[in-house]
């Protein structure tokens, strides 16, 4: 799926294209349309629609769309008095072409009158190999110094250098999932089922329910706002989505099944598939997870991985389970199973699962225990993206997936852009996980952060010696606060009275951060949990050891006299509060 290729397929076929909107396409229009326009880079990873937005740019500033499409290298064109040089992107380029371009961008970048601007689009890894084989010039080390600096921080101080950067793989994916969902849903070449045979008498065409059950009933379908919690967390763990992943992801959940050709389905298909009474597995609660394809590619399938990293219909809980599998004969799940079960029978309450569930209920010599648990498996997949929102709290929907916390760390961050009150009991939960963290104690304190030491170094599981008592409410300049980050996240910040900075000291919580401190906050071992998470969190108590060190050292804060030394131990009351006791230590 590249751009060039995919507009000689439209050609082709005669098919109009899918359109969506290019995130910063009116940017860049406004910029070179200006009376001083500057260059541009954009760059972003493979997939995320950097020929997209060059092509755009070229036809919004009325290039013509067959010089374009003749695929030169470098595309030029007059903008006012000025030309604007178009590199879609600079991995074709030659390494000699390559450093001659560089050194040009970095002499006109830092003259305001320069005949030329430019557009680059590359990779971040490719961006700067190209800087680096570049001639060793003083421009072109103020432009890979430039270049570095909006990578990393997205600004920089050098306003000699007239050039932006726009990177796309920070674009939330999110909310482009839904924009997707509907260019493909709602396209105009779906008039084309109409009067299909496969849907015709009573006959269910799985492509089609498939598409029916993707576009909702509305922004509040739980389908997509489960879909989009997915794709959101997946990103605040690292994993982004560019956009020809999810293009990808929608296409294969609308066509999957492994019984057919590549584990898609094609119209041929349907009637065989139809035939062998196996339509459930065409089930789009399946596809998105890949369980269409053959393991072995779904497991090397970049796409698949992100998701099945939730381990949605491996992981369960007591009440689901027993709704899923007891819920046809126990009175207490009748209306439930009713609800969530047998309302689906096209990939709920589906003869093969019922059969394959009475046979294993019953314990006869045909009981496939294999074939019922795989069934289960795609019942507990189904029941995630479907349960109403007023079933939710009843079923602990998220512990269907590993990130038992999910839902909270979601409510978190959707009150916190909204300037909300927080979701009871968040910030105790938190406050209280590092407490556990920060003394390797089964401590019950979350009203104020214990901060202690061992004595020796910072990375000691457990650290009997108490430094400071933290207020969490705002309290003689001290608090533990929420506080969302430029990344779209949010972060955990501790700020300090009379500390040498007036700029709090903070850790970012990823979801996978915030179920640790959930964990944790429950009982969990944190080094058998996550020994990533809790080195992390180590690292963030000894910046805040260190913060409290500079503060008693500004306060001249000296305990006890000449010869003499106060330790504070802490012990823990009946009700698991840490409390100092104080031992003096004379030499």
């Amino acid at each position: 799926m590249y751009d060039e290729s995919i507009q000689r397929a439209l050609k082709r076929h005669k098919i109009k294209p899918i359109v969506l909107s290019a995130q910063f396409l009116d940017t860049l229009l406004s910029s070179f349309r200006s009376e001083r326009p500057i260059s541009q880079i954009i760059t972003g990873t493979a997939g995320d629609g950097k020929t997209y937005h060059c092509r755009e740019v070229w036809k919004g500033l009325g290039g013509d769309e067959a010089t374009w499409n003749r695929g030169a290298k470098i595309q030029n064109i007059m903008v006012g008095t000025r030309t604007l040089v178009i590199v879609k992107d600079l991995s074709e380029l030659k390494d000699d072409e390559s450093a001659e371009l560089i050194e040009a961008v970095a002499r006109d970048v830092v003259d305001p009158d320069a005949s030329r601007v430019y557009l680059l689009a590359a990779n971040h890894g490719q961006l700067l190999e190209k800087l680096k084989t570049a001639p060793d010039t003083s421009n072109v080390r103020r432009l890979a110094r430039v270049v570095e600096d909006l990578l990393v921080t997205g600004t920089s101080d050098d306003e000699g250098v007239f050039l932006s950067l726009s990177d796309l793989s920070r674009a939330p994916a999110a909310h482009m999932t839904v924009e997707i969902i509907d260019a493909i849903t709602r396209h105009e070449g779906w008039a084309g089922c109409d009067g299909c045979p496969a849907a015709s008498e009573g006959g269910v065409c799985p492509i089609l329910e498939n598409r029916r059950r993707l576009i909702g009933d509305g922004a509040e379908d739980p389908f997509r706002r489960r879909l989009t919690a997915l794709i959101e967390l997946s990103e605040r763990n690292g994993g982004h989505f560019p956009v020809r992943q999810l293009l990808a992801l929608i296409s294969n959940s609308l066509l999957g099944h492994p019984e057919a050709r590549d584990g898609l389905m094609s119209c041929n298909e349907v009637p065989a598939i139809q035939k062998s009474g196996r339509s459930d597995q065409a089930s789009v609660y399946r596809n998105i997870f890949g369980e269409n394809l053959k393991p072995s590619r779904a497991e090397k399938t970049e796409l698949f991985k992100k998701l099945n990293m939730f381990g949605i219909g491996s992981e369960t809980s007591n009440r689901v389970d027993n709704l899923l599998v007891y819920g046809a004969d126990d009175p207490a799940y009748k209306e439930a199973y009713e609800q969530l079960v047998l309302c689906d029978p096209m990939y709920g309450a589906t003869p093969f699962y019922t059969q394959v569930q009475r046979a294993y209920l019953e314990g006869g010599e045909g009981a496939d225990r294999v074939q019922f648990l795989t069934a289960l498996k795609s019942q507990r997949q189904r029941l995630f993206f479907t349960m109403p929102e007023d079933q939710v709290g009843a079923y602990d929907l998220w512990d269907l997936t590993v990130f038992r916390y999910a839902g909270l760390y979601l409510d978190v961050a959707a009150k916190l852009r909204a300037a909300q009150p927080l979701p009871r009991g968040a910030l105790a939960m938190i406050v209280r996980g590092l407490n556990r963290v920060f003394t390797g104690m089964l401590v019950q304190n979350q009203d104020e952060l214990v901060l202690a030491t061992s004595g020796s170094y910072s990375q000691s599981k457990r650290s009997p010696l108490l430094d400071e008592l933290i207020s969490v409410p705002r309290h003689g300049g001290e608090d533990v606060t929420l506080v969302l980050n430029p990344k779209g996240g949010f972060d955990i910040a501790v700020r300090l009275y009379r500390s040498t900075t007036t700029v709090p000291v903070s850790l970012e919580l990823s979801p996978t951060r915030f179920e640790f401190l959930g964990r944790v906050a429950e009982g969990a071992l944190p080094s058998s949990f996550s020994l990533e998470c809790h080195e992390d969190l180590l690292a963030f108590k000894a910046r805040l050891l260190r913060e409290t060190e500079n503060r008693r050292r500004m306060d001249g804060d000296e305990q006890g006299a000449a010869g003499e030394l106060v330790l504070r131990f802490i012990e823990l009351n009946n009700d698991g509060r840490a409390t100092p006791r104080r031992v003096m230590v004379r030499a």
